[in-house]
């Protein structure tokens, strides 16, 4: 699940889970701090840029644990829009009914 979550290839499912474990298993997130170094290190070679792998690390974290808030409350938004939508298309419905029947 490293990979995939260094290449931005998780669902927000996923990355909420791989995000929870990473919190509370430090020796999964020693992983991934040597999984990202060699990755971006990689990376840092061919364009020859500076690179600071902790602060790197701990942006990509905290960048995707606002993506999952930010996913997280467009999901309630669409439910509750789509319930709002649902409610007054009923008691528009109810309202032609009575009025047209």
């Amino acid at each position: 699940m490293i990979p995939a979550y260094i290449e931005d290839e998780l669902s927000a499912d996923e990355l909420k889970e791989f995000l929870d474990h990473i919190d509370v298993c430090p020796e999964c997130k020693e992983e991934l701090a040597i999984q990202f170094l060699i990755t971006e290190g990689l990376n840092t070679l061919n364009t020859g840029d500076s690179f600071d792998l902790q602060s790197s690390m701990n942006e990509k974290v905290q960048r995707s644990h606002r993506d999952i808030d930010i996913h997280s409350k467009l999901f309630w938004i669409r439910n509750i829009g789509v319930a709002l939508v649902l409610i007054f298309g009923g008691i528009f419905g109810v309202y032609l009914y009575s009025f047209l029947g």
